[in-house]
């Protein structure tokens, strides 16, 4: 069978799923282990059985409901490829919101020291990273999961940012000295309801870290952990944003007000759903 055939049986096999030829554009490159460019140019060109059977057993997994980016191995997020696997979240695009938020915070600045909680793959620092460049001092980037940790890790040294990227494990600010002054915290910690506020599709609770999704029952558990450890630290900082889901902004609100009395905003994403907070200069 010829490349064009079996990306036209593979489109075919997908159905009526989102993007299902970009997908196996996508997996056909990767099982051929090129680029989709060369994908095109081959497109004449006769498959070996065994790639095609490896390609077919890829589709499959897709159709079951798998994440692509966990068969592939990566994930782009703000312009850059990330290492990914089973043991962190999958980076999403509305979480570029707050690369976009912290780096408008930072602007015009130097020397500077931020706090990464739930880093997960270490997408938001690195990103971070990327854009800042010598304007940065260190970016201290923590997981409670030692498997995250490691992810982090690689995709830390695949950008060449180990200099300035610190990956440690910590539950929140357990292992944080308190005597640190952060220009940024950032946080991107599990937000989705047990129970209440439970919006999750299928496909996403089966394959991906439920440690990664799940934030107590009604999903800001962890942020109200933060706050008070914050609070009881006595932790300094001139920013913090955080990312919330769908149907939290009421909850986020008496949480901000109940440690920040009324030092922050909430900023919403390209869809319209309220996404993030900002606490500024709130100790």
């Amino acid at each position: 069978m010829q490349v064009k055939q079996l990306l036209k049986k593979g489109t075919d096999f997908l159905g009526n799923r989102r993007n299902a030829l970009l997908d196996c554009e996508l997996l056909l490159s990767f099982t051929f282990g090129f680029n989709r460019e060369k994908l095109m140019i081959n497109a004449d060109k006769d498959v070996e059985v065994e790639l095609e059977s490896l390609f077919e057993q890829y589709l499959q997994r897709v159709s079951e409901g798998e994440p692509l980016a966990y068969i592939l191995g990566e994930k782009e997020f703000y312009g850059l490829n990330f290492f990914v696997d089973k043991r962190v979240l999958i980076p999403r695009p509305e979480t570029e919101l707050i690369v976009e938020k912290a780096l408008e915070c930072m602007e015009g600045s130097r020397d500077l020291r931020i706090l990464d909680l739930g880093t997960g793959s270490c997408n938001i620092s690195v990103a971070i990273a990327t854009d800042l460049g010598d304007r940065l001092l260190q970016i201290d980037a923590v997981d409670i999961s030692e498997d995250a940790c490691e992810v982090a890790k690689i995709n830390v040294e695949q950008h060449g940012l180990s200099e300035y990227i610190h990956v440690f494990q910590s539950d929140l600010l357990e292992n944080i000295d308190s005597k640190h002054r952060y220009d940024l915290i950032v946080a991107n910690l599990p937000y989705i309801g047990e129970s209440k506020h439970r919006f999750i599709s299928a496909d996403t609770e089966k394959y991906e870290p439920k440690e990664a999704l799940f934030g107590g029952h009604d999903g800001l558990v962890l942020y109200n952990k933060l706050f008070q450890q914050i609070v009881e630290k006595g932790l300094c900082f001139n920013y913090l944003i955080g990312e919330f889901g769908f149907a939290q902004g009421y909850a986020a609100r008496e949480l901000l007000n109940k440690y920040f009395d009324q030092n922050w905003g909430i900023e919403v994403d390209l869809a319209g759903i309220e996404r993030i907070f900002i606490v500024k200069n709130a100790r």
